[in-house]
This record gives structure tokens, C-alpha cells and sequence, in this order.
């Protein structure tokens, strides 16, 4: 992206005028994917100009526009994108962008993004259509998606769960196309996801009695070729896998890491959450209303209090324990911080992200060490996401406004907005100055990259 410069109506930027006049010409005689990202750039530049009482950015630099320093910046930053895209055909480094537009009477079902590939599920009545990021459709057999199970494997394999029309067996689908392992059909499937390349989903089979649940790795059984009662969690560690599972006939649910028995052997009543922290499996279980948290093996603590948020923060491993009347925060086993309550925490690399409340009755702050941001006067319940990321030296969130429940509004710490947009899959970091946000935006799925350092423009006046 560019760096700061001084504006002054030089005369690359008077060369905007010889090719307003012919901009759609122009614009059909470059490559196809240049084409948007040029849009965007003339779109917010009119934009800005409108705002102004102008119809062209020459004329932002008379006395009667009041356009500020910051704003010539920002329209001199846009025609020079405007202009490296004309003499280049190249979009500028960060906005490398897409859309996919959404059929008629289609609804974006789900989205999924890894290592740069987004895949989008559309339905409409028992009609399935994937598309990529690259604009390639997959039409997949009539019915319906299981439980919303969509996974990217590998290096860009698309798998997903489909039940047939009128709500018969369900198969596994590679890349729209059937695989071996489905036999005869499933009557659900759960935890479909990647693990090292390789396919791993739990399944109920009509073959087994009483609905017993498979696990499949690669096309093969994993663990009981006869299934499990319930298979509560499934997790990737390293190249094993962590199940919790509840055998037939028995009332505790017990961890295997493969194939071995992790924390008490007699098993737990509830296993309450799974992940990976730093490498090592950790979980969280109950029994007979006692928490336990298990790392690595070991029992690192027990309490009456509920646990949540177990994760890494800052390296460490962090948990919080909550009761009815407060919720403490622990990173690396030391107290971080007591709040009435905690909705979420987030990794920032350093200070945690933290939703929470001081007292009963407040509202929902985010807080960022010691640091409040975003409104002052906090969040009502549901208008605050736990999607958060950290640019540079920066908070990226999503809010929304009690009356405008639809709309999620992407905000830097710095007060700055990034876009509103009806469902937002994800904001993934591109570097310590840019990231991409992937959301559903005015009847389409879009991947929009912005500069931290260069947001849309915000209003004459605004921070």
C-alpha cells in the first residue's frame, strides 16, 4: 500500500481527468481481475467528492469543498491506486479481492476459509451450489447439508455431509463427488474436519445397532470398529487424535489420546470442552459437580467454579473460573483479573482481550489491559462479537446497534469503521498493516482487504 505522502494536485493527478471522461472504456480493456478493485478505488473517491458538494477530486482543493489535510491524503492515496492499476494492469499489493455473487432465491448457507481458499455453500429448497474464491461452481446431488458440516482438507478439498431429498441416509462428498466410505448411508455425522490432509468425521450408522457412532479417519475405522454410545469431542493432536467418548452400556465419558486413556481413568459424567494449547491436548470435564482441567496428562486444577476459556494467551495456558457472583481470569496459573462476569477472552500476543462486567447490571466492556475501547459506554447483550483480531499495534472487532441487529460493523480501537455487512465468517490478519474481512455484503460473499493505517473514508471530522 502506499506510504504517507503531502497532497498536491500534481499533474499524474490532473491526468485523472483525460481518463474519467473514458472510464468504462478503459476500464472493459483491462484484465478481468483488476476490474473491482479499480471500481472500489473510483467508487469511494466520488464518494468522498459527493460528500463534498464536488463532482470531481480536482475540485476538492478548492476553498469551498473544506475538505481537510486527511481527506486530500486519503483521495491522493486512491488516485494513486487509480493510476498503478491503469499503467500495470496489477491490482497494488492488499487488494487482491473478490466477490461471488449469491443467485436468486439462493441463501449463503455456510462459509469456510483456509490458507487463502473460502468456499461458499448456497441452498435453495434441496438445491446445493458450491463456489470458490476463484468464481469455479460445484453443483452437488440434491438434499441438504448435516448439521452445517462444510471442511476444507488438505491443500483445497472440499468436504461436506449431505442428506438425500425427503430426509433420506446421508453420504460423505469430496469435491461434489461421493466417497467409498459412506456405504450404505448415515443417519448423521458429526465433527467433519481436517487433520493433516486427512479426512476425520464421526458417524451414527444404520448398519450398527443402536445408532452406535464410527469414528473415520482417511475412509477407515478409528478406535471400536463397533462405535462408541457418544462421541462427545473430537480434536487433532500433533498426528493423533483425542476422542471423548462414552462407551456402550457405561455412564462416564473417557479421554483417548491415541488409544490411551488421558486423566482419570474411570472417566468424567461430562466432558465439557477440548482443544489443543500449545501442542499439548487440554480439556475441561465435570464430575459430580467438581471441574477438572487436564493438560498434557496432568490434573492442573480442580474446582467447584465453572471453567471456560481454555486457551493459550500470551503462551501460556490461561482458563477462567466462574461462579454466579464473579469470574477470574488466570493466565500461566497466576490471577490476571476479577470481573462480575466474563463472556470471552482473546489473544492478542500480549495484554488479553477481555468482554466482561465490573459489577451486576453494568454493560458489556471490552477491555484491553487497563484500556477500555470501543463505546465508552459499553454493549448490550448480542451487540458485541467475539471475532477479534490484533493489526499492528491495533484492535479489529465487530459491533452492532440494538436496532440494527442485521448489520455487523467492523471497528479498529482507534474508532475507525471498516464496513457494515449483514454476516461477517471471519477477519483474518495479512500483516502488521493489512487484513482481509470475508462476509456477505449487499446480495453477495466478498473478500474486502483493508490498511489499517488507511481506512474508508469516514465523514469529514470524524477520528
Amino acid at each position: 500500500m502506499n506510504t504517507h505522502r503531502e497532497y498536491s494536485p500534481s499533474p499524474d493527478h490532473a491526468s485523472f481527468d483525460a481518463f474519467a471522461s473514458e472510464y468504462t472504456k478503459v476500464r472493459d480493456e483491462l484484465p478481468e481481475q483488476v476490474r473491482k478493485p479499480l471500481d472500489v478505488f473510483r467508487e469511494e473517491v466520488m464518494e468522498i467528492c459527493k460528500a463534498h458538494g464536488v463532482d470531481h477530486p480536482s475540485k476538492l482543493v478548492t476553498p469551498e469543498a473544506h475538505a481537510s489535510a486527511e481527506t486530500l491524503k486519503h483521495v491522493s492515496d486512491l488516485l494513486d491506486d487509480i493510476l498503478s492499476i491503469f499503467e500495470t494492469k496489477e491490482v497494488p499489493l492488499g487488494h487482491k479481492d473478490w466477490e461471488v455473487k449469491i443467485p436468486k432465491k439462493y441463501s449463503a448457507e455456510n462459509i469456510v476459509e483456509k490458507n487463502g481458499k473460502t468456499v461458499v455453500v448456497m441452498t435453495w429448497r434441496n438445491n446445493i451450489v458450491m463456489f470458490d474464491s476463484s468464481g469455479a461452481q460445484t453443483t452437488c446431488p440434491s438434499g441438504y447439508l448435516m448439521n452445517d458440516k462444510l471442511a476444507i482438507i488438505g491443500q483445497g478439498d472440499v468436504a461436506c455431509a449431505i442428506q438425500g431429498e425427503r430426509w433420506l441416509s446421508g453420504h460423505i462428498y469430496l469435491n461434489g463427488v461421493e466417497t467409498d466410505d459412506s456405504r450404505s448411508g448415515y443417519s448423521g455425522v458429526l465433527h467433519l474436519l481436517d487433520m493433516n490432509g486427512q479426512l476425520v468425521y464421526v458417524a451414527y450408522s444404520e448398519d450398527l445397532p443402536h445408532r452406535s457412532a464410527v469414528v473415520y479417519k482417511n475412509g477407515e475405522v478409528y478406535g471400536s470398529p463397533e462405535g462408541y454410545e457418544d462421541v462427545s469431542h473430537v480434536v487433532p493432536v500433533g498426528d493423533q487424535l483425542a476422542l471423548a467418548v462414552k462407551k456402550e452400556g457405561e455412564h462416564f465419558f473417557c479421554v483417548y489420546l491415541g488409544g490411551k486413556v488421558v486423566g482419570k481413568k474411570e472417566g468424567y459424567t461430562k466432558i465439557v470442552s477440548m482443544t489443543c494449547v500449545n501442542g499439548k491436548l487440554t480439556f475441561t470435564a465435570e464430575l459430580f459437580d467438581v471441574y477438572y482441567l487436564v493438560h498434557n496428562g496432568e490434573t492442573v486444577n480442580t474446582s467447584i467454579k465453572t471453567l471456560r476459556c481454555v486457551q493459550s494467551i500470551a503462551n501460556e495456558l490461561s482458563w477462567v473460573e466462574e461462579s454466579h457472583t464473579e469470574s477470574e481470569l488466570f493466565i500461566g496459573g497466576r490471577s490476571y483479573a476479577k470481573f462480575y462476569a466474563i463472556e470471552t477472552v482473546v489473544d492478542t500476543g500480549g495484554e488479553p482481550l477481555v468482554i466482561a462486567k465490573k459489577k451486576d447490571g453494568d454493560p458489556w466492556q471490552l477491555m484491553w489491559g487497563d484500556e477500555v475501547i470501543g463505546r465508552k459506554e459499553g454493549y448490550q447483550d448480542g451487540e458485541l462479537s467475539a471475532t477479534m483480531i490484533r493489526v499492528g499495534d491495533q484492535i479489529l472487532f465487530m459491533e452492532t446497534k440494538k436496532d440494527e441487529t442485521t448489520w455487523k460493523k467492523v471497528t479498529s480501537s482507534a474508532g475507525a469503521h471498516f464496513g457494515s455487512y449483514s454476516w461477517v465468517c471471519k477477519m483474518k490478519v495479512v500483516d502488521d498493516k493489512h487484513f482481509i474481512v470475508i462476509a456477505e455484503e449487499d446480495g453477495k460473499v466478498v473478500q474486502r482487504t483493508f490498511d489499517i493505517d488507511h481506512p474508508p473514508y469516514q465523514g469529514e471530522g470524524a477520528n
